[in-house]
């Protein structure tokens, strides 16, 4: 009895260990084909690890990456920015500190389509020229709310409207549709993504400059400093009081895609390193 146990346990593990390098195989030709730009071909094969084992996580000297951050990446890649999202936001459940699924996250927010006022949106003066026409308050209150309004409601623009015949229900409405409107405006994608980029260059290089400080591997990260230069730059745009988005976008792309290739680099260079110092 306890022999049949041990075998089957035998097996178990046999079966648990064939699986982890299929899904290894699988994320490596993956991998290759996000950095080669097939990011379509990469998807199918970060899918498929994802669903064998959707806590796979990458484990290098710099930094780890959850399986979700690679599928957000290819979503993000084949301009399913819908899809990624989602991702990202597992993927940082996962692992709070993955640098580089913050970075994709905050680009995708950057990239997804910006909530705006409507060109119809009531004016002020809309709003009291339709109360002098004799239109009932009810009625420009449903107006108001099908169109939203593009006027702040302060003490002043308050009076003007009770005083141009507007009854504590229409103000009450048009209170409650700022309130909305402001809301949207704090959750706007734009400024979010900011935020989380901001964090995640942050985060991108005081792990460079750990790793370069403290490890035996680090002197292979960045030797030139070319990154960690770029990611300067890149919170310098941020930190600009308009920010150039489109410049934001392609210098947070740059570094993302670099730091993968960056990853193959190093370990190749560490490599060889060791190579030399074999055959001294």
């Amino acid at each position: 009895m306890k022999s049949g146990l041990w075998r089957l346990g035998i097996a178990f593990l046999s079966l648990a260990a064939c699986s982890s390098l299929e899904s290894q195989g699988e994320f490596t030709t993956g991998r290759q084909a996000l950095i080669k730009g097939d990011s379509g071909t990469a998807l199918t094969y970060f899918q498929r690890v994802a669903s064998a084992d959707p806590n796979y996580v990458t484990t290098y000297t710099v930094f780890r990456e959850s399986i979700w951050t690679y599928v957000g990446r290819a979503q993000y890649g084949t301009g399913k920015l819908t899809d990624a999202r989602p991702s990202f936001e597992r993927a940082l459940s996962s692992v709070n500190d993955d640098h580089l699924a913050r970075l994709y996250f905050g680009l995708t927010l950057l990239r997804l389509p910006q909530a705006t006022t409507r060109s119809d949106a009531f004016t002020l003066q809309d709003v009291l020229f339709a109360l002098r026409e004799g239109i009932d308050p009810k009625r420009v209150a449903a107006l108001t709310r099908e169109r939203g309004i593009a006027f702040d409601l302060t003490k002043d623009s308050e009076n003007q409207l009770r005083n141009g015949g507007a009854d504590s229900f229409l103000v009450d409405e048009i209170k409650k549709i700022r309130a909305e409107s402001l809301k949207k405006r704090s959750e706007n994608p734009t400024a979010q993504g900011a935020k989380e980029l901001s964090s995640a260059l942050a985060g991108l290089r005081d792990s460079l400059d750990y790793a370069i400080a403290n490890s035996t591997q680090g002197r292979f990260w960045d030797p030139s400093g070319e990154i960690r230069g770029q990611i300067k730059s890149g919170l310098a745009l941020l930190a600009a009081r308009d920010p150039d988005w489109q410049k934001v976008i392609s210098s947070g792309e740059w570094i993302g895609q670099t730091l993968e290739e960056e990853i193959d680099r190093a370990r190749r260079d560490e490599a060889d390193d060791r190579r030399r110092n074999q055959t001294r």
